[in-house]
């Protein structure tokens, strides 16, 4: 197989936040790091598979977490290390870290680029081997049952179908407890993400992309429907008696 770590997830990497974008990202963050904090406060080990430009490894840090980041992409791993972060280059699963050995195991958009169920089955088993018992892997996917054919159009390295139900499943059999469960569209949970989700209809009706092509406007249209892509927080927790 081709070493592709100096292109991988390329278009990624040099995408530019606006100033709105960066402080949306900024909240996001500071919520989900928030959501961890009820129920595995700093400090504490943590390891992030698949950091991205290090938006949350910034807060963590100065939250009290010891960081290490697992990024495969040569780029990005560039950026990390310019931010002072700690960074294990290598592809997930494995998870290249000893037995026991931390405390939070954050993957924010990963598991659904698992090329399986195995695949899948593999990353949690190694969440559950690194983590310490009580420990908290945290995973932010995709709801397909809301993006539908947008999962699979917003990145084509989206491989793993991800519902509720399903991640509910692969984190019971794979020896983890679900302790919560959260639906978002960027910030908005609860009622106010019902209707964000209800207006996403709009732009998902028959015709919208025919339409689009035909007005220029496609990019316009995928901007809308990727501001309002809906998320599952899981927070799944390691028994006490685990090995």
């Amino acid at each position: 197989m081709a070493d592709t770590s100096d292109t991988f997830y390329k278009s990624f990497s040099e995408k530019k936040l606006t100033g709105y974008g960066s402080g949306r990202r900024s909240r996001i963050e500071q919520h989900r790091l928030a959501l961890l904090h009820r129920y595995k406060p700093a400090p504490g080990d943590m390891v992030e598979v698949g950091p991205g430009h290090g938006t949350l490894a910034e807060q963590a840090v100065a939250a009290g977490w010891r960081y290490t980041a697992i990024e495969a992409s040569r780029i990005l791993i560039d950026v990390l290390r310019g931010k002072g972060l700690a960074v294990i280059e290598s592809w997930a699963p494995p998870i290249p870290v000893p037995d026991a050995s931390v405390d939070v195991v954050y993957a924010d958009q990963v598991l659904e680029h698992m090329n399986g169920i195995e695949q899948a089955r593999q990353f949690t088993a190694e969440a559950l081997r690194v983590l310490r018992p009580g420990g908290v892997l945290y995973v932010v996917v995709p709801d397909y049952l809301k993006e539908r054919t947008f999962f699979w159009d917003v990145d084509y390295t989206h491989n793993f179908v991800t519902t509720e139900r399903r991640v509910r499943q692969l984190f019971n059999d794979g020896g983890l407890e679900v302790l919560h469960v959260e639906r978002a569209i960027g910030l908005a949970t609860g009622f106010s993400r019902d209707a964000l989700a209800a207006a996403a209809l709009l732009v998902n009706i028959p015709g919208v992309d025919a339409l689009s092509r035909h007005t220029g406007t496609t990019d316009l249209v995928f901007k809308i429907r990727k501001n309002l892509f809906e998320t599952l927080t899981f927070v799944a927790r390691k028994p006490q008696g685990g090995r």
